[in-house]
């Protein structure tokens, strides 16, 4: 089911089915979200990453990489974010339980843009709730990957005497 929320339109998922119904399919594909210098930078301090090709564009534009670079990790930190500007969960409490099989084809680039391709994988039922994997790519604009892997979530009904 979707739902128009501030123009854009939104998965609405409840229940176990609707993750399940979705298994093997493209959730969302994401518009494309640009990787700023700023962005990278901010990451990278958070993180205590200070490496000179997070931060020194006159050293990285004379480098093999022609420009800043981000950590492979923001793609990682960005899924969520992006998940949820396409994704409403309705009823359900979610917890990020871990990433597998992660890999980066090449670093990305500051300035570049990139676009999130999420795909529902295995929808597992669990004693309380279920567990989804979902496969990600983060792809360039012209098609190619840069980062990949799976991203595992647990979900579990709210109650009603809970709130989410």
């Amino acid at each position: 089911m979707l739902m128009e929320t501030d123009s854009n339109m939104k998965i609405r998922l409840n229940r176990q089915e609707d993750f399940s119904a979705r298994s093997g399919q493209v959730l969302f594909q994401s518009e494309p979200l640009q990787i700023t210098k700023e962005r990278i930078q901010a990451y990278c301090r958070s993180v205590d990453q200070l490496d000179w090709f997070h931060f020194d564009e006159a050293r990285c534009t004379q480098s093999e990489f022609g420009a800043l670079i981000a950590p492979g990790t923001l793609s990682l930190a960005l899924i969520h974010s992006t998940y949820f500007r396409h994704v409403e969960l309705i009823d359900l409490k979610a917890l990020f339980i871990g990433a597998d099989d992660f890999r980066v084809m090449r670093p990305i680039k500051a300035g570049e843009f990139l676009i999130l391709n999420f795909r529902i994988g295995e929808v597992i039922e669990r004693h309380e709730g279920f567990r989804v994997s979902y496969d990600f790519e983060w792809l360039e604009t012209a098609g190619d990957s840069v980062t990949a892997g799976t991203f595992l979530v647990r979900y579990w009904p709210v109650k009603e005497n809970e709130t989410s």
